[in-house]
């Protein structure tokens, strides 16, 4: 049902462009619409073929997607960097975490990695900047009897960057509003998306079953928390 329905789909935009484009009067018209409405905005480009990076190792040249990827971290408030494997993404990241700090950006800033892979950040980090001062948390840092003083040396220290692991990073407090928020928060949008896939599949899709599990999962961390004792 749904390939045919699709087929049908398809033959109704082929049957549009045509339609389109018969009269010469309606398609100057749409085609105004159109170009007033979408084709009026040009993305802003990021160059960053003017940087140079004080304290980079000579041994290393970025490549100029990295160097426009650098400029862009240092301009946005965000950014996904969708590079594919190889492209040199721990590089670019680490050189714009220290130009952040040279330019007073950032204090001391903090990446969060896979927890197998916080001795491979810190390598990288130290290959490109050697003389960077890094905080590395590795697999005992935060464990118990070590999360106090790990946190105060993080906290006193003037370090370019602290590299800490998924499951370290967890560790660190938030309010109890903060996490209930966050947490009913994807609820929210899981319930929406049940209630359309049950519109669109019924009752029992097995898309249904995988949000209501989802959903479990995230309400059971919310039971978890509030019956938990006061931790370090």
């Amino acid at each position: 049902a749904t390939a045919a329905i699709r087929e049908k789909q398809q033959k109704l935009k082929d049957l549009f462009r045509t339609w389109v484009w018969e009269d010469p009067k309606r398609a100057e018209r749409l085609a105004g619409i159109y170009n007033q409405r979408y084709n009026n905005l040009r993305l802003r480009e990021f160059d960053g073929s003017h940087m140079q990076f004080p304290g980079m190792s000579e041994s290393v040249k970025l490549r100029q997607h990295q160097k426009n990827a650098i400029w862009r971290m240092l301009q946005g408030g965000n950014t996904l960097l969708a590079h594919v494997v190889g492209a040199g993404k721990t590089f670019a990241m680490a050189a714009a975490a220290m130009e952040m700090r040279r330019l007073g950006t950032a204090k001391k800033p903090m990446f969060v990695v896979p927890n197998h892979l916080v001795g491979q950040w810190a390598k990288e980090f130290t290959q490109l900047y050697p003389n960077a001062k890094l905080f590395v948390a590795g697999k005992e840092t935060f464990s118990k009897g070590n999360r106090e003083q790990a946190m105060s040396r993080i906290a006193n220290n003037d370090y370019d960057a602290v590299i800490v692991s998924h499951s370290s990073f967890g560790k660190l407090p938030v309010s109890d509003e903060t996490f209930n928020n966050w947490i009913q928060g994807q609820v929210d949008e899981l319930e929406d998306a049940i209630r359309e896939i049950k519109a669109a599949e019924g009752e029992k899709g097995p898309t249904v079953k995988d949000l209501e599990k989802a959903k479990k999962r995230l309400e059971a961390k919310l039971h978890k928390r509030a019956k938990r004792e006061e931790k370090d």
